[in-house]
């Protein structure tokens, strides 16, 4: 899948970071996927945080199954786009209508059977989507119809209060504000097909395997304060053997790999230091003063060494300056007679 041009950007970021002149490399790429996966992002969804759908219920979503008369659904009910008969709805527009959707009537298929006992609980704006909540009493006749997939499909009701633009994808609705929301059935076909009704269940799934996960680091965390001498904080929520089941199977291969790789890494550098503690500190060995070669003071040794230096990458001046200076310093430690030394340069 395509990547959102979002994190496009930060791809291209780790490939100039760990690829050199290169414009790909894997390095590159195995340091890219880490971070997304230490970050659960998904790169195909814009940059931001949370990136699921519906977070925005995870604060009270738990009191939901406590509701023994009802059943509650979530709702996919607009996108930004151009719909079927026309209409095109901004990004802008849905941001400030969504919450006008609280409350509002429900109805069968736009007309005037309306559904009393049906109430919007929330609703918002998120991942390029208006999402809300339907309360459904278990005695309703939509809940009936919703199940065996009769309805599958919701169409808004809205005012435009500032009028309509004719624009060449469509008349763009200016004061967005939402009236009402249609549950369609599947012999009246939707403007935007993009929507759907489905149970609430898979949203407390979800929200549980995430909190299972999250208390196993506070766990962790808690115990390395307790190492330090602090006492451990008890967890806000307990966990069953079960929840941490499906916690466990919630993590990906990639993970799991990552982790373990991890473990090595920290083993091995264990090891080495602890080899390393048991070898006997060695005493530096003194070095020897090095004295000059008198080999330099005889003509044949003199070219010899110009040469050595001259394969060495020096230049000439560089390797006769060079040279010259061994001569100077053999002489003065050598105990030969000047005139001996000059005859043997001869």
């Amino acid at each position: 899948m395509l990547k959102h041009p979002d994190f496009e950007k930060i791809y291209q970021a780790f490939m100039w970071r760990f690829c050199q002149d290169k414009t790909e490399c894997e390095t590159g790429k195995q340091n890219y996927f880490s971070w997304l996966n230490k970050l659960g992002l998904d790169d195909t969804k814009p940059y931001q945080s949370p990136q699921e759908k519906f977070s925005w219920t995870e604060p009270y979503i738990k009191f939901l199954k406590e509701d023994e008369i009802a059943k509650y659904f979530k709702v996919e009910a607009l996108f930004p786009l151009s719909s079927m008969n026309n209409n095109l709805y901004t990004q802008d527009e849905l941001c400030k209508a969504c919450r006008t959707l609280i409350g509002k009537t429900i109805n069968l298929n736009h007309t005037g059977e309306v559904f009393s006992d049906i109430s919007i609980t929330d609703a918002d704006y998120e991942d390029s989507c208006v999402e809300c909540l339907l309360r459904i009493p278990k005695q309703s006749r939509a809940l009936g119809l919703i199940e065996k997939s009769e309805i599958i499909h919701v169409s808004i009701e809205a005012d435009c209060l500032r009028g309509s633009e004719q624009t060449p994808e469509g008349n763009v609705c200016k004061g967005l504000v939402f009236t009402g929301l249609a549950l369609l059935t599947k012999d009246v076909l939707p403007s935007v097909p993009l929507t759907r009704i489905e149970p609430v269940e898979k949203l407390v799934e979800r929200f549980t395997v995430t909190g299972v996960t999250n208390l196993d680091k506070k766990k962790s965390k808690n115990q390395g304060n307790s190492a330090q001498g602090e006492e451990p904080r008890e967890p806000t929520v307990a966990s069953t053997p079960e929840q941490k089941q499906v916690g466990q199977k919630g993590l990906s291969e990639e993970t799991l790999d990552l982790r373990v790789t991890d473990l090595e890494k920290q083993l091995t550098a264990l090891k080495s230091e602890f080899d390393t503690s048991k070898k006997p500190k060695e005493e530096p060995k003194p070095q020897l003063k090095k004295e000059p070669c008198k080999c330099v003071l005889t003509k044949e040794g003199f070219w010899k060494r110009f040469h050595q230096l001259r394969c060495e990458g020096l230049s000439k001046s560089d390797a006769f300056r060079i040279v010259s200076l061994e001569v100077i310093e053999a002489i003065s430690k050598s105990s030969k007679p000047e005139s001996a030394i000059n005859k043997s340069m001869v």
